[in-house]
């Protein structure tokens, strides 16, 4: 039994990490020294975006909806980074940054399935943002049984930083990030640094978990912890 306990270990260890909250009882940060972590990540990201679409790096995670709809071969690919502005106290300061790209798969997806399958497939496809193509297969007879449901081989995904200037709280969205899901992790702006980012990208990439020791985590498909 001890032998086999040490995966039972390992998702206690993460799961305790991830459970680690943000003290939001210590002295927040001035509003311009936030705007200056914003920035100074603005301008690593806008590099690391540059070389990414360049490289196409391949991302290691399954990307897979079931029904045989498995996204072979992801890779990085058309990244663009973008922010949003506010005015404290007269000064533009950086509130949000987005990064929206696609995860690339080898090749587009087609799969024959039973019409009930369809059904459910078309939810959990809507649900991830994907476009579809359902076509209706008529046997012999003239009855239609089976569809051939055809997606394409991009998925939408999203990082999106966002800053709350009152209390010092910053959270990242991932969407489509890991898997076909949306997650949120909330921490304090002093740890927005560039270890942070970069296991961000290598979280995106599939390289590593780090990402998670940096957050508390805030929500999942965009419903709220209880």
């Amino acid at each position: 039994m001890t032998d086999k306990s040490s995966f039972l270990d390992a998702l206690r260890d993460e799961y305790e990490t991830v459970q680690h909250v943000p003290s939001g009882h210590g002295a927040v940060e001035e509003f311009n020294v936030i705007d200056a972590r914003m920035r100074k990540s603005y301008k690593w990201l806008e590099k690391a975006v540059t070389y990414l679409n360049g490289i196409k790096s391949p991302i290691k995670h399954r990307f897979d909806l079931g029904h045989g709809i498995v996204f072979e071969g992801p890779r990085f690919g058309r990244g663009v980074l973008g922010q949003h502005s506010q005015s404290i106290r007269g000064f533009p300061v950086i509130d949000e940054i987005s990064l929206y790209y696609h995860v690339c798969a080898s090749k587009p997806i087609s799969v024959e399935m039973s019409t009930v399958d369809a059904e459910l497939m078309k939810t959990a496809v809507e649900a991830a943002n994907l476009q579809y193509d359902c076509r209706r297969v008529r046997d012999a007879d003239g009855v239609v049984r089976k569809c051939v449901v055809s997606v394409p081989q991009e998925i939408p995904s999203a990082v999106v930083f966002r800053t709350n200037y009152r209390n010092g709280i910053v959270t990242i969205t991932l969407t489509n990030a890991d898997r076909f899901d949306r997650v949120t992790l909330a921490l304090q702006s002093g740890a927005i640094k560039e270890q942070l980012l970069e296991d961000l990208l290598k979280f995106i990439l599939g390289l590593d978990r780090a990402l998670l020791r940096h957050a508390q985590l805030a929500g999942i498909s965009g419903r709220p912890r209880s």
